[in-house]
């Protein structure tokens, strides 16, 4: 047995890759509540309570912001509901806004919001699209005060109308569409007026319309909005004149997995195709994903394809896309694709699973909504990105957090023999305990070899605490690293251990 040990940085590529074998990359191989910031690992923020009296599950949420004051709209199958949060971050009662609407457990919302008559508006579409996509009946709109609490009052669709798709606005219009293309928008400023002059409708696409969002218009074309068919993509630019709205193609061949996939990041527009990730930045291009893509695809629960949802964490520059994998019928997992360091990871969402989320730029948490029954039949609204620990009401929980590094080995030396671990010295901003367990394998087809659970804490009282005396060795061998404490948090800097060759032994 050798002693010629060195101190080696410990370290993979960032991001995790969950596609192919453990042998054939060189980035993280597993990770849970856990991101990347400068391309190292830190743990993901905590999430508290915000309101615990949400009576249903909901499926689209809707933000707006006035006076210190954030108006949350929440769509759902039987009901539209609405509460605020004050400047303290405190949550008022939920409000019963729901219309007279076709109640049904396959119901999904559009929000949007609209100035008409000194008063802001909130415009409410709902059809019951939760099952299929395109599914070509119903399509109900609504509107009301968006500050009041009284319920929202109907908006007659024109003969041939059809609003089974969604709404947008494109300030002051407000566009409403559903299928075989149909595209129809209201009079300038009047969003309950879809009949009178000023107000039109198209058919630009042929298959039904599922999702609008505001498109920046060149001069004297704006307002401009991108419209999304189940496989086409379209725009829509203000020409004026009798026409008054102009609509041309800009891809065909796409898809759309659900409505909620599809978000606006920075003037660049993501979502999620039924195989394929897409943007679209003036072209519409595939999103490259090497890491986790077949992972996700693989194993999406299709029948309940049509929950899935992306919100955004503008603080780290990522997107999430929440979705129910491997049979779950609730969104269980995030797919991550952080823009500003184009990387991709992912992470089981907690309590069950996420069923709608949002980012309000002025309350600045995302708002993510979760759906496990409480023993009174309520279900919470949660703030993400809060503190480092699950917070409900005085109840602090811990937030299990880790990550796991690619396989290191001496093969690429033209050795056969194991790695040998003697000591590991830890480089974290940290609070609260970690641990560390040595993983590995004897060769790619063997099973696991866990080693002990070693715990180091945030600061050490002596000088035998400074370091990990951790003596074990693997042929293939890996770190794995996590934090389960309450408080805890970490960021990691540069982690050495101390590594040679081993006796032999290849366990």
């Amino acid at each position: 047995m050798t002693d010629n040990l060195s101190p080696t940085r410990i370290i993979s590529d960032p991001g995790v890759k969950r596609d192919g074998t453990l042998l054939e990359g060189s980035n993280y191989v597993d990770a849970q509540w856990c991101r990347f910031q400068r391309g190292l690992p830190r743990k993901m923020g905590g999430y508290r309570v915000l309101n615990k009296y949400l009576d249903s599950i909901p499926r689209a949420l809707h933000d707006f912001t006035q006076n210190q004051t954030t108006y949350i709209h929440t769509g759902s199958a039987t009901k539209l509901g609405q509460f605020s949060i004050d400047s303290s971050g405190s949550a008022s009662v939920v409000s019963d806004r729901t219309p007279a609407i076709t109640a049904s457990d396959d119901n999904t919302w559009q929000l949007d919001a609209l100035f008409e008559s000194g008063n802001t508006q909130i415009i409410a579409q709902v059809a019951p699209n939760l099952s299929d996509i395109a599914n070509a009946t119903g399509g109900e709109l609504y509107s009301g005060d968006l500050m009041a609490a009284t319920a929202l009052t109907a908006i007659t669709l024109p003969g041939g109308g059809s609003a089974t798709g969604g709404i947008c606005v494109l300030h002051p219009y407000l566009f409403y569409f559903g299928n075989d293309g149909y595209t129809g928008w209201s009079v300038a400023g009047a969003p309950s007026d879809l009949t009178s002059a000023g107000s039109g409708s198209a058919n630009p696409a042929s298959q039904k319309v599922i999702r609008g969002m505001p498109l920046r218009g060149g001069p004297g074309n704006s307002p401009s909005g991108i419209f999304w068919s189940l496989d086409a993509l379209f725009r829509a630019s203000f020409v004026g004149g009798s026409p008054i709205f102009s609509f041309d193609t800009l891809a065909t061949g796409i898809s759309v997995m659900s409505p909620n996939s599809i978000i606006e990041y920075n003037g660049v527009f993501y979502w999620l195709g039924v195989d394929n990730i897409f943007s679209f930045n003036g072209v519409v291009r595939e999103v490259p994903n090497l890491m986790n893509f077949n992972w996700f695809f693989d194993n999406i629960t299709t029948d309940h394809a049509q929950k899935v949802f992306a919100f955004k964490v503008p603080r780290f520059g990522e997107i999430w896309w929440c979705a129910p994998l491997f049979g779950a019928t609730e969104p269980s997992h995030a797919l991550i694709y952080n823009t500003r360091e184009n990387l991709w990871y992912d992470t089981l969402l907690p309590n069950g699973g996420r069923s709608a989320g949002i980012f309000p730029s002025v309350y600045k948490k995302p708002l993510v909504s979760g759906v496990t029954e409480d023993s009174d039949g309520n279900y919470k609204m949660w703030a993400h990105e809060v503190g480092t620990d699950e917070v409900d009401g005085s109840s602090s929980q811990p937030i299990a957090s880790y990550f796991e590094t690619n396989e290191i080995s001496l093969a690429e030396q033209g050795k056969d023999g194991a790695v040998r671990c003697l000591m590991v010295e830890p480089d974290f901003v940290q609070t609260g305990d970690m641990t560390l367990q040595i993983r590995g394998r004897r060769n790619a087809r063997a099973p696991e070899n866990d080693g002990e659970i070693y715990t180091f804490s945030d600061t050490a009282t002596s000088e035998n605490e400074q370091i990990v005396h951790a003596k074990e060795q693997r042929r293939l061998l890996r770190f794995k690293f996590g934090s389960n404490t309450v408080g805890g948090h970490y960021e990691m800097g540069h982690v050495f251990a101390h590594l040679g060759e081993g006796d032999g032994r290849t366990i």
